[in-house]
């Protein structure tokens, strides 16, 4: 049976589950009939590139996976199904929507040219004093703003004999399994991976996950678990246990690497999503710059946890979502990106053992503005209200910047230009003097440089490349120069560009490359063959074999 209480109407709905698993899949999908399409089409809508006869091609591609994950795995096709029946569409439209974050890491191996995007995570963990309990914090990014952030809610859930489960998510999401915490202490939250695995033999994350919380109840009971399971492609599950006691999986295919942490009042253990061995560290995969914005947003909860602890060292659950959702404004030395990124859908605190869990709700990017909703008494009569939390919070204009920023991103994703050009100058012009006015400004001129033909827009172009010449982060700044080049290969002929300008061994390869490519096609070619990911502070050459 499936329930829906909006006891207060300034919080997201609290949707109870109770009984039989596929007839509450169904119920579930009855009651996203309406609100689930905005999210579906938004995922649907990731993969597409310039070319239709590639996109014709990856269609095929992706029926030849769907059909197979259905087929191979009859419980994930029975849930689906249930779910999909209440939702009133088709199961391989479902399945594929859920499969889409599998296939967007590996996909440009098969088809050059299909545009990467990433679960970016990060989760964090302390004691918490004030309650003498494990908190578990969380970050999910993903580019879906405008979407997931408009119909995000939470269920409680207790499934065909599995534990009372809390879990957060939005319409269109049937699987307890991005965001979640049980009854027996555990907390779990999911993190992508870029990688080369692809297993058409393992099971697709969402439902892996759902198995793993049905079924354990303590540390050795979910490593067991993970040991005997066989992923589709690359994640990282981290889990907190009643004890303190934290674990990092990584699941990859058939393999699983892991480590165990302690958490204590005194400090925060923090995680993205950084490779487990320094050997898939240097995996030179897309996006190539990927492992220094991790490095980045380590560095950035470095120091976001010495100013935070400058009043008290010990920590609490509200302590740590103000920390999650409070990011570095940055207005002059270095700059480094924040553990708050662009895409940030989530912000979110558990604390099972307590019943207890705090969400940030509203528009994203996540900051913290002295609310959030609360949930307590989770496992036995939840209530929901929104509760001030006191802290500090980034300016308004700030904020905007950050969501502007990310809507450009999602505007061209969905191949509307005139948005794109809308929302990244709201985010120039909000962003005033922090530092990411220069990154916007930068991503600006990409977006003209894919969108523009005329011989003097291009010079103007070069002339803004030009001047953001050194005032970018090292990896941006290596682009900019790779974009100096192009235009001046496209107005003049040649370059005053030498590969010694760019530090990026694998951005050199980008520039040996396309230095060597005649000039007459280069333009349409070279534009047509890149990926701005603005969450990620990258772009994708997919066309350049970097193996």
């Amino acid at each position: 049976m499936s329930t829906k209480t909006d006891a207060n109407p300034s919080t997201p709905p609290l949707i109870n589950l109770i009984g039989d698993e596929l007839e509450n899949f169904y119920q579930l999908g009855l009651t996203d009939k309406e609100g689930h399409q905005l999210l579906l089409k938004h995922a649907l809508g990731l993969f597409r590139t310039p070319w239709q006869v590639v996109n014709t091609s990856m269609q095929e591609v992706l029926k030849t996976v769907v059909a197979p994950c259905l087929n191979l795995h009859p419980t994930f096709k029975r849930r689906v199904e249930a779910y999909s029946e209440g939702l009133g569409r088709k199961p391989s439209e479902v399945a594929l929507a859920y499969l889409i974050p599998e296939m967007m890491c590996f996909m440009d191996k098969w088809l050059p040219g299909v545009p990467h995007t990433m679960l970016g995570c990060s989760s964090t963990f302390t004691w918490c004093t004030k309650r003498d309990a494990l908190v578990h914090g969380r970050i999910l990014d993903f580019p879906f703003l405008g979407s997931f952030d408009h119909n995000e809610r939470a269920i409680i859930s207790q499934l065909s004999g599995g534990p009372k489960t809390l879990s957060f998510s939005s319409s269109g999401v049937c699987y307890p399994s991005i965001t979640s915490m049980t009854e027996h202490g555990i907390t779990l939250a999911l993190h992508q991976k870029f990688g080369a695995t692809f297993n058409y033999k393992g099971t697709p994350i969402f439902d892996l996950v759902y198995n793993l919380l049905q079924n354990v109840s303590t540390l050795s009971e979910a490593i067991e678990f993970l040991k005997k399971s066989v992923s589709l492609t690359t994640w990282s599950l981290y889990m907190g246990f009643p004890g303190g006691e934290v674990l990092e999986a990584e699941i990859d295919g058939d393999q699983l690497h892991y480590r165990t942490h302690q958490a204590t009042p005194e400090k925060i253990l923090y995680f993205c999503n950084e490779r487990f061995t320094e050997a898939d560290r240097r995996q030179q995969l897309t996006p190539y710059g990927f492992q220094h914005f991790n490095e980045m947003r380590i560095e950035s909860a470095r120091k976001k946890e010495k100013i935070f602890n400058k009043s008290s060292k010990t920590w609490s659950a509200e302590k740590l979502l103000r920390f999650q959702g409070f990011a570095l404004e940055q207005k002059r030395g270095s700059w480094i990106a924040d553990t708050l990124t662009p895409s940030s859908l989530q912000n979110i605190c558990l604390i099972p053992q307590e019943q207890e869990a705090l969400s940030i709700t509203g528009e994203a990017p996540k900051f913290f503005n002295q609310k959030a909703w609360s949930l307590t008494q989770t496992f036995s009569q939840a209530n929901s209200k929104m509760a001030n939390i006191r802290g500090k919070s980034n300016s308004p204009h700030y904020q905007r910047g950050l969501r502007y920023f990310m809507m450009a991103q999602v505007a061209h994703d969905k191949g509307d230009i005139h948005s794109i050009y809308h929302n990244i100058q709201l985010a120039i012009d909000f962003f005033k003097d922090d530092s990411y006015q220069k990154i916007a400004q930068f991503y600006f001129l990409v977006f003209q440089y894919i969108h523009e033909s005329h011989k003097k827009t291009l010079s103007a172009i070069l002339t803004g490349f030009r001047d953001l010449e050194g005032k970018l982060p090292p990896y941006l700044n290596d682009h900019c120069a790779l974009f100096i080049a192009r235009l001046e290969k496209i107005t003049m002929g040649n370059t005053t560009v030498g590969i010694d300008e760019i530090q990026n061994p694998n951005l050199q390869r980008v520039f040996e490359l396309e230095m060597k490519m005649p000039k007459l096609f280069f333009h349409t070619a070279t534009k047509k063959l890149m990926a701005p990911r603005l969450e990620l502070l990258d772009i994708f050459y997919p066309h350049v074999n970097a193996g």
